[in-house]
């Protein structure tokens, strides 16, 4: 175990110090300047991980125009814009490790 500790460690070195980490941390450090906006695009995000992840799906179709009318407000913003595609090529490079990880130790995933 101490092998995987201290590999899981230099992984996350070597994130840290991935391209597409450093300007995840740019964005989010411009939009840190912002505190309001900061709270309205954390509120966005955190509203759409709500609406992918409930099963609840009666007001399903509200809820998302809702959400895409925000989207679109806040995308017109090229900090909030910056970000969240910065966030996003984040979220895309911790999802490949993951499949990486998964396939490379032959571990059955059914497809949902």
């Amino acid at each position: 175990m101490d092998a995987i500790n201290r590999n899981i460690q230099v992984l996350l070195s070597v994130i840290k110090r991935s391209e597409v980490y450093k300007e995840y941390k740019k964005q989010e450090a411009n939009l840190e300047r912002n505190p309001e906006l900061k709270a309205r695009v954390d509120q966005f995000r955190a509203d759409n991980f709500r609406l992918q992840n409930e099963s609840d799906r009666e007001n399903l179709f509200s809820v998302a125009e809702l959400l895409a009318k925000e989207s679109s407000q806040l995308r017109k913003m090229p900090e909030v814009n910056a970000y969240l595609d910065a966030e996003l090529a984040l979220c895309k490079m911790m999802q490949k490790i993951c499949r990486s990880l998964t396939e490379g130790i032959e571990i059955h995933v059914p497809d949902l």
